[in-house]
């Protein structure tokens, strides 16, 4: 079995291929977050930003292959990501 089939198999193709393009600036964020010192929440909103997009688009791809329970579960999943970054951005703005 190839890789690309494994990645692609059930899968809807422009989805994934927009979810790794996703990952690049998401490790990027991750790399600026952990690197500064104190931990910057700035960098960690755009991480959970990014990763509810990429949640999001995966409740939207199971949503096409029609399987409901999953599409639901990532679509909660992306709304509690949202609000968790909304709380970083909130906190990255107060001043010390």
């Amino acid at each position: 079995m190839k890789l690309s089939d494994r990645f692609f198999k059930n899968r809807v193709k422009p989805i994934v291929i927009t979810q790794f393009i996703l990952i690049i600036p998401m490790i990027v964020f991750i790399f600026l977050s952990f690197t500064t010192y104190p931990v910057n929440f700035f960098y960690s909103g755009f991480v959970q930003i990014i990763l509810a997009i990429s949640m999001f688009l995966t409740g939207i791809e199971q949503y096409i292959l029609k399987k409901k329970g999953w599409s639901i579960s990532f679509f909660t999943i992306s709304v509690f990501l949202i609000l968790v970054a909304v709380q970083s951005f909130y906190v990255s703005t107060l001043k010390r």
